[in-house]
């Protein structure tokens, strides 16, 4: 008797487990039932904690098998659409490996990966999220409000005749031969949050033995018109656009980006000179980064400027100072 109790448990726990529902909630349930994919998703689904994701987000019964193969967080945007393109599951993964694809790209990245085959997944993401498969100044996205961390570039502008609320005159003294701004503006400026930055960080230097000068700092829309215009009859346009913004994509008009040199050298040469590298390492700690480096010409657009400084604040600059990272990159990984 008890053999046949003992028996009889445990042809019940058997019954219990098939077809068992208990891995996913009552609306899960409900739409695998619809599509007669409940035993499938209880017993032969080896991500199920996947499945799940999709199940209340988008789900398409066409590709549960993937689902169930794939590693699906919750946050993982454009799985469908990854598939939809016919990637294996393999390829759909590398994409999902990366924090920043974003939903909106994916068919640019799928042709941009289609025309560079010998690129890596994760920089063919990083590369259309920067915009370098679109021509410069073709898509603008106006910028709007004064956030400090404001990305200005060739695919970012301020809107016409912006000028910043809040500028405030720096510490300044014209030094002809030195100062290529003294002959057009009598006094620098930038933004408040920039300029009290920029004096504390002039001071420490000083402790350096390091007298910066500011030669450029706000500029406004008419002003970089003229600059750029004039710079792209005198040298052409392909020299203007490496090494001047168009009107509107100039971070010197956003009352943010200011321009040094130190000890009387020339600006363009200061990377050559002993305190070159004190200011590299602590810029940061002012807020400052130095915004077009040496070795990231291909992701700035621009040609190198050793005395471009650009205001971000402490908190971005010190991160992106010890990630090695311009700002453009930044916000392309931005989850």
């Amino acid at each position: 008797m008890k053999r046949l109790l003992i028996l009889l448990m445990a042809v019940m726990l058997v019954g219990c487990n098939s077809g068992s529902s208990s891995d996913y909630s009552e609306k899960q349930q409900k739409i695998l039932e619809e599509h007669d994919r409940l035993d499938y998703a209880n017993n032969d689904c080896e991500k199920k904690d996947s499945l799940k994701v999709m199940l209340d987000s988008d789900y398409n019964d066409n590709y549960i098998e993937s689902y169930c193969a794939l590693d699906i967080d919750k946050d993982d945007e454009g799985v469908n659409a990854l598939l939809d393109a016919k990637l294996s599951d393999k390829e759909v993964q590398a994409y999902l490996d990366i924090d920043y694809v974003r939903e909106k790209n994916i068919d640019r990245y799928l042709a941009y990966q289609k025309d560079n085959s010998d690129k890596k997944v994760k920089d063919v993401v990083l590369e259309v999220n920067l915009n370098l498969d679109e021509k410069p100044y073709e898509e603008i996205s106006v910028i709007e409000g004064e956030d400090i961390t404001m990305l200005v570039n060739k695919y970012n502008g301020l809107p016409e005749g912006y000028v910043p609320s809040d500028l405030v005159d720096i510490n300044y003294t014209c030094t002809r031969g030195e100062d290529y701004s003294c002959a057009d503006v009598d006094q620098q400026q930038l933004r408040k949050p920039a300029a009290e930055a920029y004096e504390e960080f002039v001071e420490a230097a000083k402790k350096e033995d390091l007298d910066i000068v500011a030669i450029a700092s706000y500029r406004s829309y008419a002003y970089q018109d003229g600059l750029y215009s004039y710079n792209l009859n005198a040298s052409g346009q392909e020299y203007a656009d490496q090494y001047y913004a168009r009107p509107g994509h100039s971070e010197h008009n956003s009352g943010l980006a200011v321009d040094i040199t130190f000890n009387g050298y020339n600006f363009n040469e200061i990377e050559n000179y002993d305190g070159y590298e004190w200011i590299l390492e602590n810029m940061h700690t002012y807020g400052f980064i130095l915004r077009y480096p040496q070795d990231k010409e291909d992701i700035t657009q621009y040609g190198y400027e050793s005395w471009h400084l650009r205001y971000v604040g402490e908190e971005l600059a010190t991160y992106l100072y010890e990630n090695d990272l311009t700002l453009d990159e930044y916000y392309a990984t931005m989850k």
